[in-house]
């Protein structure tokens, strides 16, 4: 089931001022300023933390201090969990490697093989 939210302001401002079952509804309300739609759960939604790795392979390897950045980097924050803790993408974008997923070890093994390849093609080795 979806509700519609009737929200106004923005950033520091923003505010939901209700929710109602119907979007024309919400669209009427007079103080509101814009609508969101949202879906309705019947209980609680599992959170989970995401981690997203960055690895620069034009960048020394190395661990972040108050000057340098590490590489790899990895950030993460909680999410809504989708069920599959298997979910793990990478993508290359030129030298430049970034793996997500909610399983951390996962996510660093992906990394590692993926580096490992990339370092053997520099060096030649297929």
């Amino acid at each position: 089931m979806k509700v519609y939210l009737a929200t106004r302001g923005e950033y520091s401002d923003y505010r939901v001022c209700h929710a109602f079952a119907h979007r024309e509804d919400a669209e009427a309300y007079l103080l509101g300023e814009d609508v969101k739609e949202m879906e309705l759960h019947d209980g609680p939604v599992e959170v989970r933390y995401w981690y997203d790795l960055d690895w620069r392979a034009e960048w020394r390897d190395r661990e972040g201090d108050g000057l340098a950045v590490a590489n790899p980097l990895v950030n993460s924050e909680l999410r809504d969990f989708d069920g599959d803790e298997k979910n793990v993408t990478h993508e290359w974008t030129g030298k430049w490697l970034t793996v997500k997923g909610w399983d951390k070890q996962l996510v660093l093994k992906v990394y590692s093989e993926q580096r490992a390849q990339y370092l053997a093609r520099q060096e030649g080795v297929s």
